[in-house]
């Protein structure tokens, strides 16, 4: 059925969902902590996106030389719009200009994945223009304190937090991308949280749990908003940074450094966005415009990380091991001292 129409508020972004229900479900659900029930006629709207289970309207191609390619997609330019094809799979057709994108296909697994990593995308740069940027890490609070933890891709930052959430004195502000403002504070980005398959999850409700099919990683298990909805920090509390790295042992240690250590890393998982879902084919769109637009984002980030640096309390190395229900109880022990 197409006819569903949601809005989102994402500090004030506003994303408008509109198209096949199924897809506009899910996508709230993960999103439910920035639903929005403001809709009038004065509503500025940031960002559209149309989700059609339809087939691929590949007609509207224009006879073009390709701009982009990558694995998985072909883009082809013309004016303002930019056509992705996704080798067949699906299309995307997104007006770089208006901010607004029509997807196609008949795979409900394409049209939830391409339009999740769509919106994070297109609203990550939004917010980047605004002041507020996302670093790739997971956070939480644990004793009046925000703990920011940076692991590297696949490191197992949603195990770890996941692991931590067992203890009821720990809050949430995202499993992979809290926001930080060009002052330092972090904000909460809590949307559903994905796990590894094998992840134990007997003890969270079965309707709280989906299964998603990616198409180049896999399936992954997603534990839904509504498991944490009620442990959201929105304190604004004195900051730590947790460096992390996996090691083979038996045992975890943490380790105090210093803030240039902190730097570094937030240099690669902040303002850079290594890691962070910074879709390529809408993100890089060419053009003057565009470069002088990723320059600033670049100087914001930069601006924004040194702030958060200098309002850091302290710094560690924590080195998890390989029994993981060890690595969190070892944290929250060792942060109780």
């Amino acid at each position: 059925m197409e006819n569903e129409k949601t809005l989102l508020n994402i500090y004030g972004i506003v994303v408008s969902l509109s198209g096949n229900n199924e897809i506009i479900n899910k996508l709230s659900s993960d999103f439910k902590y920035f639903l929005s029930d403001k809709d009038n006629s004065n509503t500025q709207i940031h960002l559209s996106i149309n989700i059609n289970f339809t087939n691929p309207t590949y007609e509207k191609i224009p006879q073009v030389c390709a701009s982009m390619y990558k694995a998985d997609c072909i883009c082809y330019d013309y004016n303002d719009l930019r056509y992705t094809d996704y080798s067949g799979n699906g299309l995307v057709i997104f007006d770089k200009k208006n901010k607004s994108a029509e997807i196609y296909s008949t795979d409900n697994d394409f049209l939830y994945e391409i339009s999740y990593l769509l919106l994070h995308s297109q609203v990550g740069e939004l917010l980047d223009m605004n002041g507020y940027h996302r670093i790739h890490s997971c956070s939480f609070s644990y004793n009046n304190k925000t703990f920011i933890c940076m692991l590297p891709q696949g490191g197992g930052k949603s195990t770890l937090l996941m692991n931590l959430l067992k203890n009821n004195n720990i809050k949430l502000l995202s499993d992979d991308t809290p926001i930080i403002n060009n002052n330092g504070d972090i904000y909460p980005f809590p949307i559903r949280i994905g796990v590894c398959n094998d992840f134990d999850t007997s003890d969270i409700d079965e309707k709280l749990i989906s299964v998603f099919n990616r198409r180049k990683f896999g399936q992954k298990k997603l534990v839904s908003y509504e498991y944490f909805k009620d442990r959201i920090e929105k304190e604004n509390l004195p900051k730590t940074i947790i460096l992390g790295k996996r090691v083979y042992s038996d045992t975890a240690m943490i380790i105090q450094t210093n803030r240039f250590c902190a730097f570094i890393e937030l240099l690669k998982n902040c303002v850079i966005g290594y890691g962070l879902l910074q879709v390529i084919e809408y993100f890089l769109v060419g053009g003057f415009k565009d470069i002088l637009k990723k320059t600033y984002i670049v100087f914001s980030r930069l601006y924004a990380c040194i702030l958060l640096v200098l309002k850091t309390k302290q710094v560690y190395y924590f080195y998890l091991s390989k029994n993981k229900d060890n690595n969190s109880s070892y944290f929250t022990e060792f942060f109780n001292r």
